[in-house]
């Protein structure tokens, strides 16, 4: 009787691990992450007026179509901030040390990252808007 009873709560317990980890990898394929992009190839790159950033670009080309993967390196470390699909060019132009417009799309490298498949930029509302309208 005690073997039935611990073989039934070990299925139980298998049970909840194999529904749990399916439900979180429902949600981790939902939910985009900007660190997980293909490296693509190198397309061009683009530093900082200060010199002190760098932004590689990247182009990657699938049988969906072309994109574009912005990654930020700074003493050493890379990492990415800058997505945009169904688009294969890259015009920067730099604001200042941290704000750079990428293809018409405002950042600011050391907070902000853009990725098109959320729909918006993931930044905070109007503060780089402010400072470039500031500055012309």
């Amino acid at each position: 009787m005690k073997s039935n009873i611990v073989s039934r709560m070990l299925y139980i317990l298998a049970a909840l691990i194999i529904l749990t980890n399916t439900v979180f990898s429902i949600i981790n394929s939902l939910r985009p992450d900007i660190s997980d992009l293909p490296e693509g190839k190198f397309l061009t790159s683009t530093t900082s007026p200060g010199g002190t950033s760098k932004v590689n670009f990247y182009i990657v080309k699938n049988s969906l179509g072309s994109a574009i993967r912005g990654e930020k390196v700074k003493d050493g470390e890379k990492s990415n901030i800058y997505w945009q699909t169904n688009t294969d060019k890259v015009d920067t132009v730099w604001v200042d040390e941290y704000g750079i417009y990428i293809n018409e799309i405002p950042l600011n490298i050391k907070t902000d990252k853009f990725d098109s498949r959320r729909g918006t930029a993931i930044f905070s509302d109007g503060v780089l808007a402010e400072n470039i309208a500031e500055n012309e």
